[in-house]
């Protein structure tokens, strides 16, 4: 069911034993953060102008930063560093890139936006909010480079 947390999850949290649910969510996040660290540095070589290979590192550098959060919060919570291996992103063109980009920051901003709204731990929240606000601001970012193209 992805980031959605019920209160006997709640529960477990609060008592220091997290959830296997909990658990995998974070991997998954630590995961598509670091296959996002990917992409964006490859799109950012595909860039036809220096000011959207700027914005597109500085989507990269938000993408490492949300990384490190959740990294650091899964050993946090487990004890050992995490385990994953990432699956480069293919895209054929520059604009499929984007349009690709846009898709999953959309998503993502309605993952973390979810879980920031349905968990009640304050800490939780408080990891999930940067995120949940810079995913949306990269898609902005990212439609407009699109919609430049045309």
């Amino acid at each position: 069911m992805g980031l959605y947390y019920d209160d006997q999850q709640y529960r477990q949290m609060s008592q220091g034993t997290p959830s296997s649910s909990l658990i995998n969510d974070i991997l998954d996040s630590v995961k598509g953060e670091a296959t996002g660290v990917d992409f964006y540095g490859r799109l950012a070589e595909a860039a036809p102008t220096p000011q959207m290979r700027e914005d597109l590192l500085r989507i990269r550098q938000d993408e490492h930063d949300h990384f490190q959060m959740f990294s650091q919060l899964y050993t946090q919570l487990t004890g050992t560093q995490p385990v994953f291996q990432i699956t480069p992103v293919q895209f054929h063109s520059f604009r499929q890139g984007l349009q690709m980009a846009y898709r999953d920051e959309l998503e993502d901003y309605e993952k973390y936006r979810n879980f920031y709204l349905m968990t009640h731990d304050q800490t939780l929240r408080d990891i999930f909010f940067r995120p949940f606000s810079d995913e949306i601001k990269h898609a902005v970012r990212i439609g407009f480079m699109e919609t430049s193209l045309r």
